[in-house]
């Protein structure tokens, strides 16, 4: 069975540690999670959201541009992810990433 990837739970589980990004025939890159924030619940017509932000970073300073990119980590099949560049760090770049 495969684990909901779209969870703030399993993202929780997953802090700190390094997903597999594919940039197609061009290779890969790493993006460490390094913070999994919630949002305050709502309704959107009668259904109840309960958001949460991701923020991944690189070590390159390769700026990756905004887009869905398939992501990897652990054993898992790749799933689907829209990252968004959010700021530069002496370090590397910072991505986020809303689920609604």
């Amino acid at each position: 069975m495969r684990p909901e990837t779209n969870s703030y739970e399993f993202f929780t589980g997953h802090l700190r540690q390094v997903f597999s990004v594919s940039l197609g025939p061009e290779g890969t890159v790493a993006l460490t999670l390094i913070e999994v924030r919630r949002r305050p619940p709502r309704v959107v017509a009668g259904i109840r959201a309960d958001p949460f932000v991701l923020y991944f970073k690189s070590q390159s300073h390769i700026l990756l541009p905004q887009k869905m990119y398939p992501f990897t980590v652990a054993d898992l099949k790749p799933f689907n992810i829209f990252i968004v560049p959010v700021g530069r760090e002496k370090d590397g770049v910072v991505y986020e990433a809303v689920f609604n």
